[in-house]
Parts: structure tokens; sequence; C-alpha cells
């Protein structure tokens, strides 16, 4: 069984990187942390957030904001770690624990015609893993070794609690992130096409990757 205690309470303590500082998430980080996993998404939530900020005349980011700000398990800033450079957020690292659930059954594989958009990311779901739900920079502050030290927190915080295995998704054609992630010794275990949208830049698969926890 997992424990479904917040990140922060796992990783409750401050750390550092050169000149950045590593905390738990704040409820007045909210808005940009709803921005930066827009960043990570490449989308997927701002289009989530679409529908509703029509009906209520705002922004998707305003609605974010909202969500983020509700200290609930997963989509909170309650999960979330923030990365900071004099007091200014750097980027963030959002964590939490998948459910027990059903494995994938390969016949309810999403396919490229399917009209629901986020059907991939609810079909790539890894059960008792610790999900990096986003992890994102902004661009002035990637290619210092940031989201490397991002990463190994997310694996700390699983070991922290007893969770085996990490999990999270990434889009096939983002080969950079792909390597990456490699790198850090995660597989690819499943995929499913990602369902084409004008928001979303990607093409190809959606890649579920996981990685046992050291």
């Amino acid at each position: 069984m997992i424990t479904t205690r917040p990140s922060h309470q796992i990783y409750n303590t401050i750390d550092m990187l050169r000149d950045y500082l590593i905390r738990p998430a704040r409820r007045t980080d909210a808005r940009q942390i709803a921005d930066l996993i827009a960043i990570s998404s490449d989308g997927i939530a701002t289009i989530e957030w679409q529908q509703q900020a029509d009906e209520e005349n705002c922004s998707p980011l305003d609605i974010g904001e909202r969500i983020y700000q509700i200290p609930q398990q997963g989509y909170s800033y309650n999960s979330a770690t923030i990365a900071e450079k004099n007091e200014e957020i750097a980027g963030m690292l959002l964590t939490f624990p998948m459910p027990e659930s059903s494995p994938r059954n390969p016949e309810n594989r999403p396919r490229a015609d399917d009209d629901n958009v986020f059907a991939p990311y609810i079909y790539l779901e890894e059960p008792n893993s610790w999900y990096i739900c986003g992890v994102a920079l902004y661009p002035e502050h990637r290619d210092q070794g940031l989201g490397t030290k991002l990463m190994d927190l997310a694996n700390r915080q699983a070991k922290a609690i007893g969770i085996s295995q990490l999990s999270l998704i990434a889009f096939e054609e983002n080969t950079g992130s792909v390597r990456l992630y490699e790198r850090l010794g995660y597989e690819v275990v499943d995929r499913a096409p990602v369902i084409p949208h004008p928001i979303i830049k990607y093409g190809g698969d959606a890649l579920l990757m996981t990685r046992s926890v050291y």
C-alpha cells in the first residue's frame, strides 16, 4: 500500500545547487507552478483548463493557479518542490504516488484517431509508482544541472516512503528529454499515440518510462 503523504512532507528541508535554493512549494507559488506544468506538459494542462476558462471569461492559467492553490493530493502546491535563484522561481518538480489499479490492457490502448486528447496520459499509468508528473525549468535556468538535481530528488522522495519504482511520461519526439531520462536509467515500458491538437507540438507516441528506485 502506498503512503499518500504529499511530497512536501517527505522532503521538507532546504537544499542548494550552486546559487539555487531548492525548497517545498508554498501556496503563493501556485501560479508559477501552473505555468511550469503547462510548459512540461506541452500544453496538455492548458487544454484541460481551457473550457472552464472560457466559461468564466478568464485565462487558462487563472484556472491552473486556482487548482494548485488547493492543499490536496496530487495536483497541488503541496506536491511540488521549487527551485529558485535570488528569490525568483527557476523551476519546479511535481510528484505524487500512483494508486493501486489494474494493469494496462493493450486492448484499451488509445488510437491516433481517438477524440479524447487526454486518453494517452490516462492509459499510461504505472500502478504503485512515484509519478514524476512534471519537471520544468524556465529557459535561462536550463543546462546547469538543475533538472538532474530535481530528478534525483524524486528518487529520494520515493525511497523515503518505501516506493520501489519511479514513472513518468515523455513525448517520443522530444528527443532531448527522452535521452536525459534514458541516461538516468529510465526505460520505455509502454506507449500510446499522441492525439493531435493545435496546442500540442509533438506527434508520434507518448512514452511511459519507469526506473527502479535506488
